[in-house]
């Protein structure tokens, strides 16, 4: 009875090196990769909370200018003037908060490649192509080898733009944002004052409430070219970032694989 003999396919040997490189030395570079992951959404948190200051500082003027109850229609006015800067803020909210979803992707399939089942995986497929010539078994190992490498290399690449291009024009957007984010209190009643109270501080109450909005919303409304201009630079900085770390850079690996000679 004759034993089948086990062949060693020689043209595999490259890409199973590659693989087992990929998940043992790759470890050594995860520090820049966890310094690029939590430095960005660090960056897109304060982001957040600066543009989010705004809105929330802008959503109480228009709250406010209708319940004081004198003057409606001025206030009415008031508060239609500033949608285009609450408009502007929620706009950004979203696309910041899709950006920052997208981090938090990464990072977790990042971690997931980390794990020692899937290096013990990677390895298994990397000895099996070795004897074994399938076309599905080297796609699987391909997959895994960009799995690994994406975020190694993403991170890379991506730190070079952010740290020469993205982040100092993000950082001036913020910055010119941040005189925008004061604090601002709606008119609050006390429910235990007494009913003649009530009555006699009301015109009071009003005239300063009123003034109060006024101030506020004039401060907005004169500063919402600076605001709207700076919120479409920072929507376009991180449109750009998010094009480029989910779009450009995986199809360029996906690209630079591909055309690698892995036999």
């Amino acid at each position: 009875m004759k034993t089948a003999k086990i062949k060693f396919i020689k043209k595999n040997l490259f890409i199973a090196v590659f693989a087992v490189f990929a998940v043992l030395a790759l470890p050594l570079y995860d520090k820049i990769t966890n310094t690029y992951l939590n430095s960005s959404l660090k960056q897109s948190a304060v982001t957040y909370a600066v543009v989010r200051s705004i809105n929330a500082a802008v959503s109480v003027i228009q709250e406010s200018s209708l319940t004081v109850g004198v003057g409606i229609e001025g206030n009415l006015a008031l508060g239609q003037a500033l949608d285009p800067i609450n408009d502007a803020t929620e706009r950004f909210s979203d696309l910041l908060t899709l950006s920052i979803w997208s981090l938090g992707s990464e990072k977790i399939i990042y971690e997931l490649s980390k794990l020692p089942a899937f290096t013990i995986i990677t390895i298994l497929l990397a000895l099996l192509a070795l004897f074994y010539d399938s076309k599905f078994l080297k796609n699987m190992l391909i997959i895994f080898i960009a799995i690994r490498l994406f975020m190694p290399f993403s991170a890379t690449v991506s730190h070079y733009f952010d740290k020469y291009y993205f982040i100092p024009h993000i950082n001036e957007s913020v910055k010119a944002l941040k005189p925008y984010t004061k604090e601002i209190e709606a008119e609050k009643t006390d429910d235990n004052e007494s009913l003649w109270s009530k009555f006699s501080n009301t015109f009071e109450n009003t005239k300063n409430s009123l003034a109060k909005i006024q101030e506020d919303a004039k401060y907005y409304i004169s500063h919402a070219g600076d605001i709207i201009n700076a919120l479409i630079s920072l929507a376009s900085l991180y449109l750009a970032q998010f094009i480029l770390n989910v779009i450009l850079l995986p199809l360029l690996l996906i690209y630079l694989i591909k055309n690698m000679k892995l036999e």
